[in-house]
């Protein structure tokens, strides 16, 4: 009886626990140089590393160091000012190796802003800002769990250039954080099921 107990308690039990791998948490600067007019940008190939002297923290400073290379979406990435949904088929907007793991930012939708005078611009520079939201992805010795993340880029033309006139820098900022994992109504329906079929098992045979 108490056998039978046991394994429909297992049961019951672990209709309800699914195994998943761990998330990505942390953060880290990266920077590079790019072009951008009214409605494109283009990353510059080979141009982005993650920023010498930043901070990287959670599961980023597990594998990733400063100076590794950052590879930006290849082609130009349109946008219009204010909310865009990523266009269809957008490939990650910018991936990273190191330690035998890859990560991959994939953007999911963004703000764009072009603005003189913004937080991080000098006085009369032309600002491009664009924060976006997303997932990171994490691949090689370890599969990570997709875990919600955001990208902030702030890339800045000279006083008194004009919006499209030549190459300019970028600084950027990234960071991922997991969310709380929140059980499934049917699932906990399934579980109190188990659990009330068990103790009128039990009843019946104490009964008997």
């Amino acid at each position: 009886m108490l056998k039978r107990l046991i394994v429909l308690s297992t049961l019951a039990i672990g209709a309800v626990s699914v195994a998943y791998a761990d998330p990505i948490t942390g953060f880290f600067s990266l920077g590079g140089s790019d072009t951008f007019n009214s409605s494109t940008i283009t990353f510059t190939p080979g141009s982005s590393t993650i920023t010498t002297g930043s901070s990287i923290g959670g599961t980023f400073a597990s594998f990733l160091a400063d100076g590794d290379a950052v590879t930006f979406l290849s082609g130009p990435l349109t946008y219009s000012l204010g909310e865009n949904p990523a266009p269809a088929g957008l490939a990650p907007i910018f991936t990273t190796t190191g330690d035998g793991e890859t990560f991959s930012f994939d953007l999911l939708s963004y703000d764009a802003i072009l603005m003189t005078g913004a937080p991080g611009c000098t006085d009369d520079a032309t600002c491009l800002l664009i924060t976006g939201a997303g997932n990171f992805l994490g691949t090689g010795t370890t599969d990570f769990t997709p875990t919600p993340a955001t990208f902030t880029f702030t890339s800045q033309f000279t006083s008194g250039e004009p919006v499209g006139s030549g190459t300019t820098s970028f600084s950027a900022s990234t960071s991922a954080a997991a969310i709380s994992a929140v059980p499934e109504p049917a699932s906990l329906v399934l579980f109190g099921t188990g659990l009330l079929g068990i103790v009128a098992l039990a009843r019946r045979k104490f009964a008997a």
